[in-house]
């Protein structure tokens, strides 16, 4: 993804497709967790991911911000790429959008809290062809 032409990223990405399943944390009240939610990771790299969903705001705990905006929830994700250990991870959510290539679900960015190590290896074992 760019802005105005300009690359953001600092990590290289690849598309490893693997199944996510995260939780929404309340920034405003943390003892308030959403129910887990399946999706699909993909673009991972050890600083973050983007991941589809078929819902934004489960449990009405929106994926970026509560419903003033004034609090950052959190997320809390585990990775289950195919054949290897699942990989725990959180962070927030910096952008989200509707999923262009599947009608009623929604995709959003994720930075990792802290780099994940462990995801840069499968760069080589999981790539595939973007197309």
């Amino acid at each position: 993804m760019t802005l105005f032409g300009r690359e953001r990223r600092a990590k290289e990405r690849y598309r490893p497709l693997a199944t996510v399943v995260f939780t929404v944390r309340s920034g405003k009240d943390p003892g308030r967790v959403s129910s887990p939610v399946t999706g699909e990771g993909q673009d991972v790299s050890s600083t973050g991911m983007s991941v589809i969903t078929p819902r934004l705001a489960p449990d009405g705990i929106h994926i970026m911000y509560d419903t003033l905006m004034t609090y950052r929830n959190r997320i809390d994700a585990t990775i289950f790429p195919e054949g290897k250990p699942p990989i725990r991870v959180q962070g927030t959510a910096i952008w989200f959008r509707a999923a262009e290539a599947q009608p009623g679900f929604y995709i959003f960015g994720m930075r990792f809290d802290e780099e994940t190590p462990s995801l840069e290896e499968l760069r080589f074992s999981s790539r595939k062809d973007p197309g």
